[in-house]
């Protein structure tokens, strides 16, 4: 039996299929974090936290959804 076949019987079950999908952006995450690190490295932690919270912000508000780019 082919995976083609798998599938057709699982649908046919009414079995529910379960898509893994990224909840956001893992590029635009890494990239807002190497930003942040920038910041400590330079020895700005008040403009460092300020940014963790723009970014905690931005996936909480689904600006970085992987999908909707």
């Amino acid at each position: 039996m082919s995976l083609r076949d798998t599938v057709k019987d699982w649908l046919s079950e009414g079995k529910e299929l379960k898509v893994k999908t990224p909840l956001c952006s893992k590029r635009l995450v890494t990239q807002n974090l190497s930003q942040i690190l920038e910041l400590l490295k330079d020895d700005a932690p008040l403009m460092a936290s300020e940014r963790i919270k723009w970014l905690i912000s931005d996936i909480e508000n689904g600006k970085l959804d992987a999908g909707k780019l």
